[in-house]
């Protein structure tokens, strides 16, 4: 592999985990959403059991705007995600499980189980072949525009800014 390649194989496998970053958050809002409670709960009461605690409208209210914030980062994670996943189906079948793989795990050795499990792909062989896959997919995907979980959440806050207008 010469300079040029490693070098691709490099930015590609920046924006993989870029990718991956921004999977991992929007599966942590998933969990957070759920985690809010509906309006029609029973853990709202107008009694303050053993201490002080906002009136029930007050907590329904809160919880209704930190739900639609939340849905708004997920929105804007999924879209992220969503431009990317229809292009690895441009990959060979193993490669596009090592790349899928790669986005949807949570660390190495996650992923390389899962590879190993799901898809009967060794250590060996996602060492030999995620960088043929970072070369193909660099043909699809614009290494100079790389997601950045960063910038997702500059454009979230710039939207809610543009909302309070």
């Amino acid at each position: 592999m010469n300079e040029k390649e490693k070098e691709t194989v490099k930015q590609v496998k920046e924006y993989l985990t870029e990718l991956r970053k921004i999977n991992l958050e929007r599966l942590s809002l998933t969990f957070e959403i759920e985690d809010i409670p509906s309006p029609q709960s029973i853990k709202y009461s107008n009694e303050a059991p053993g201490g002080f605690s906002k009136p029930k409208g007050e907590q329904i209210t809160s919880n209704m705007l930190r739900r639609e914030l939340l849905t708004k980062r997920l929105e804007l994670f999924n879209k992220e995600l969503d431009k990317f996943m229809p292009l690895i189906y441009l990959l060979n079948t193993r490669h596009r499980n090592i790349i899928r793989t790669y986005v949807c795990s949570r660390g190495y050795s996650e992923m390389i189980r899962t590879l190993d499990e799901s898809y009967c792909i060794s250590v060996s062989t996602y060492k030999r072949e995620f960088p043929k896959a970072c070369l193909e997919l660099a043909k699809y995907i614009d290494l100079n525009n790389k997601p950045s979980l960063e910038k997702l959440e500059k454009e979230l806050y710039k939207d809610i800014k543009r909302e309070k207008e």
